[in-house]
């Protein structure tokens, strides 16, 4: 532990010169693989000035830490949940954090296309204490993305529909008392069985401004069966005072976006055949975000058999514009919006640096962050690094070992903040 904490403080004094010094925290140790997307992994509260952080340790168990922006101090751990699970699939298992209306802290998992689990802190504002556990959906859910305003939860997620096709819809369910009771599930997207296969709705960023809640999309399967291959990113919003579905642009979808209504929908079109070997999705956390100024900037990445690239495609006037930030790699995280600019974060190609940038439209990406990962204990790949919900300057990221992610289940790797 001395090692890593004197390890970390190197990599802070080396950073490049140019850039604001990051400061960088190891979270646990501890900690196995979790298929995260592009949020969930912490939140802060500015009443108590504290960073809450959730991952998966030993087993896939869930656990909690505080971190105390005031004492510069992380507290326990905090064991939310026994999950006891050893299965090559328990990574899709991963628990999702935020904050309810009334200051508690929650956590929400999926037993993988079986149900959905919701687990909430005793007291307000604090980790501390036993956890209450519900299942309050058994909708075959997978990959849990809950969004908060006031009392009320939309929590959006994945149907395992009918995997012999391969197909899977997407749905929502409501709280308006801060998770006490839920509505029936609400279809949202649902492509029917294609043809082609391709009738897998995976969303990897949702976000939400003012009763709008924005889903960004690839339609995955294919002829080779469950999440066999992936096509095109799509966006599209969730009103939530109308319970209606809209394009980007504001042009109604009615409740649901169905197979016809797909192509107003999509906004990068990627192949799935045009791919270098061992791949097999094209398209690389493709999340929006909405700006201060009314448009959108959709960032993702893109790998296809000749090229690798970091895009940016800003909404504004009825049209798409992209942007190419990066052309040596695919490996994009996440993305959040900073008043009229976006930061956003990814991976080199050879997974040994995390980079942070900022973006303005019509202007050009500036470095932020370029740091080296702190890997300990064969770890070789940054699978997530999330900015923290409510303070957008810090980020929370994971490491693993690529190749034993999915059988290794003893909680060896690290989790770690970067505090800017």
């Amino acid at each position: 532990m001395r090692a890593l904490a004197a390890a970390l403080l190197l990599l802070v004094a080396f950073a490049q010169p140019a850039q604001a010094a990051a400061t960088l925290d190891t979270v646990t140790t501890a900690s196995v693989y979790g298929c995260l997307r592009t949020n969930g992994a912490g939140v802060y509260d500015a009443t108590v000035n504290k960073t809450f952080v959730t991952y998966s340790g030993t087993k896939h168990d869930i656990y909690v830490k505080a971190f105390d922006h005031a004492a510069n101090t992380w507290s326990a751990a905090v064991k939310v949940a026994t999950l006891n699970l050893t299965h090559d699939n328990a990574y899709h298992d991963y628990p999702i954090l935020t904050q309810l209306g009334d200051g508690r802290l929650a956590i929400f998992r999926a037993t993988h296309t079986k149900s959905l689990q919701f687990y909430t802190a005793p007291t307000p504002r604090s980790i501390t204490g036993t956890w209450t556990a519900k299942t309050i959906s058994t909708d075959k859910n997978t990959y849990p993305e809950p969004v908060v305003t006031g009392n009320t939860i939309h929590l959006f997620y994945s149907h395992n529909t009918d995997l012999s096709h391969p197909y899977r819809t997407y749905k929502m369910i409501k709280s308006t008392d801060n998770g006490k009771t839920w509505s029936a599930p609400k279809m949202l997207i649902d492509s029917g069985r294609t043809a082609d296969k391709y009738a897998e709705v995976y969303a990897f960023g949702v976000t939400q401004r003012n009763g709008r809640v924005y889903l960004t999309w690839s339609m995955h399967g294919g002829p080779k069966g469950h999440n066999g291959g992936g096509k095109n990113i799509y966006v599209a919003y969730f009103d939530t005072a109308s319970s209606t579905m809209f394009t980007a642009g504001g042009a109604t979808l009615g409740s649901t976006v169905d197979a016809a209504e797909l192509d107003k929908t999509r906004v990068v079109t990627t192949n799935p055949l045009d791919l270098p070997a061992g791949k097999d999705l094209p398209e690389e956390n493709p999340v929006t975000v909405p700006l201060d100024d009314g448009s959108l900037v959709l960032g993702y990445g893109v790998h296809t058999k000749t090229s690798a690239k970091i895009a940016l495609s800003r909404f504004a006037g009825g049209t798409w514009t992209s942007t190419t930030v990066d052309t040596t790699t695919s490996l994009f995280k996440d993305l959040v919006a900073t008043g009229n600019s976006v930061d956003f974060s990814y991976a080199t190609a050879d997974r040994k640096r995390l980079l942070v940038k900022s973006w303005t439209p019509s202007g050009s990406a500036t470095t932020k962050q370029d740091l080296a990962v702190p890997f300990s204990a064969g770890a070789d790949t940054t699978f997530y690094a999330n900015f923290v919900e409510n303070r957008p300057s810090d980020l929370v990221a994971n490491t693993i070992d690529y190749e034993t992610r999915k059988t290794n289940h003893t909680g060896k790797w690290p989790v770690f903040s970067i505090r800017s």
